[in-house]
């Protein structure tokens, strides 16, 4: 499958539409809308936008666990919150905002990319 290409205004449209669809349920934002992740940079959903793309790109299937599978080779094996055994603290913590709203992130991608490059029929 042909990886979506991500370009400068494409990132910046999937971030908005990552604030519109995740950070407004996000269980971790404030009262006020306002996210401390966000703003210290720290927020993995809003850090692994491009490697995101990239793996979610590569499957099409009804099921999660194919998107799980990427995303585990092509974003968890390259971060650098992993710990020298592999462990992710953020993720068996919750913490991993990317992780943790992946059918939401599945869901916004391809309703992105759909929108702009309809893959062929399988």
């Amino acid at each position: 499958m042909t990886p979506y290409r991500l370009e400068p205004e494409s990132l910046r449209q999937l971030e908005q539409r990552f604030r519109e669809k995740i950070c407004a349920v996000c269980i971790d934002r404030k009262p006020d809308g306002t996210c401390d992740y966000d703003q210290q940079g720290s927020c993995t959903l809003m850090q692994k936008i491009p490697e995101a793309v990239e793996a979610i790109s590569r499957v099409d299937s009804p099921y999660m666990e194919p998107y799980i599978e990427s995303l585990r080779k092509k974003v968890c094996e390259q971060c650098l919150l992993r710990d020298t055994n592999g462990k992710c603290g953020p993720r068996d913590t919750d913490r991993c905002m990317l992780d943790s709203y992946l059918p939401l992130v599945v869901e916004v991608i391809e309703d992105y990319f759909g929108e702009k490059v309809p893959r062929p029929p399988s």
